[in-house]
This record gives C-alpha cells, sequence and structure tokens, in this order.
C-alpha cells in the first residue's frame, strides 16, 4: 500500500449487527414454511456470509425446497430483516471510523453479497448513508463472494487502487474474496461468524479496535 484511498466495507454483520438477526429470521420462517428446525451451525456454515445461490441450493439439499420456493422464502426474510433493522445495532467503531475516514478524505464503499435495495434501507435507517460514496452488489458482478469480484468493483467505482484500500469483513466468504483481491483485510467476526473457519484466510488484523487500526494504517500510508 502506498497511500490508503478507501476503505471497503461488507454490510450484514460488519457494519450492522444483522447476522444474529438473520439467523433468527430464517430459522422462524423455516419453523413455519417447512416445520423444521434450522440448526445454527449448519447456519453458520452454510449460509452465514454466502450468496442467495448458495443459500438455495443449501435449503434445495437440506430441505428439498425448490427454486422457486427458495425465491419466495428469500423474499420473505429481505421483508422481515428490513422490517426489523431497528433492532439490529451498528457494530462497535463503525461510526467513529467513518467520521474519521471522511474527514480524512478517504473514500467509502459498501461491498455485499445482498441487492440493492436491502443495503441502501439499512444504510438510510441507520444515519450511515451519508458517509457511502459507492455501493457494490452481487448484481454488478458475474462471481458474487467468495470471489474479489465485488471488491475490484468497488475499487475501480472508486477511481483507486484496490492494493490502496482496506476491506472490512466479518465471515469467511467475504474475507476470502477481500484476501485474494489485494485489499488489505480486518476481519471483524461477531457472535454469529466467530465460529467459523478462517484457515487459508489472508487477513492482517482480526478482532481489533477499528478506528484505532484504521487510524494506524492511514498514518503509516500518508505519502
Amino acid at each position: 500500500m502506498n497511500k490508503l484511498e478507501a476503505v471497503i466495507f461488507d454490510f450484514d454483520g460488519t457494519i450492522v449487527n444483522t447476522e444474529k438477526i438473520y439467523y433468527e429470521t430464517m430459522s422462524e420462517l423455516t419453523k413455519e414454511w417447512l416445520n423444521e428446525n434450522l440448526d445454527k451451525m449448519d447456519y453458520i456454515h452454510n449460509v452465514s456470509g454466502t450468496n442467495e445461490e448458495t443459500s438455495k441450493r443449501y435449503y434445495n439439499k437440506r430441505y428439498n425446497m425448490t427454486g422457486e420456493e427458495y425465491d419466495k422464502f428469500e423474499l420473505e426474510i429481505t421483508k422481515r430483516i428490513i422490517a426489523n433493522y431497528h433492532n439490529a445495532e451498528i457494530l462497535p467503531g463503525i461510526p467513529e471510523t467513518m467520521s474519521f475516514l471522511r474527514e480524512s478524505g478517504i473514500k467509502m464503499a459498501v461491498a455485499s453479497n445482498r441487492k440493492l435495495g436491502h443495503i441502501e434501507a439499512g444504510l438510510r435507517n441507520k444515519g450511515l448513508d451519508k458517509y457511502i460514496d459507492v455501493i457494490a452488489t452481487r448484481d454488478d458482478v458475474k462471481n458474487p463472494k467468495p470471489a474479489p469480484d465485488i471488491f475490484l468493483h468497488a475499487a475501480s467505482k472508486l477511481g483507486v487502487n484496490i492494493k490502496n484500500t482496506i476491506a472490512i469483513e466479518d465471515s469467511r466468504p467475504g474475507a476470502l474474496g477481500a484476501g485474494i483481491s489485494g485489499a488489505t483485510l480486518i476481519l471483524q467476526t461477531n457472535e454469529i461468524t466467530k465460529y467459523m473457519d478462517f484457515s487459508g484466510v489472508n487477513y492482517v488484523y482480526k478482532d481489533v479496535d477499528l478506528l484505532e487500526t484504521v487510524k494506524n494504517i492511514a498514518a503509516k500510508n500518508s505519502l
């Protein structure tokens, strides 16, 4: 890294603590629609941090749910999550870090496997939309996380070199993509993703004081 030009944030579980709400909502719906229980560790290893197609394959294999049924299932999940955003807390250090980055003239993006409307609604709900310059979603790239494409796309839209960026992620799929992309990876796990296997993930920092870490990286790479 020559100079810190931008920070690329994941959304769910990184900016807003929605991972717990996602599990509770999917578990609730799995019981309602299928009369089945969604095991927490199954969710962590097969669904959390992945993309819609991966979740769809899991539900097809585990519960015999068709693609059409899963599409309706996913729409209901999104509807309930958005309605429940007021119960999702902003994760520690996020507002302070975003404020510091804005004051320092460092660009910010969100790169997420979720849909654009979901991310925009969440950012507005928490008053964080004013900080974000670019939103990159799974619909913008051929290959979603764990591929690096979405990070490279976000950097391109920001007009920066990916090697001069920080990526902040909470889950294995996102962390894998961020590490491969060439960004400096800060891995911030939460109560759901802390159980994931991060072996082989090219992270530099893990579960740190976010603001101080970003400040230190910016200071070391300010020329």
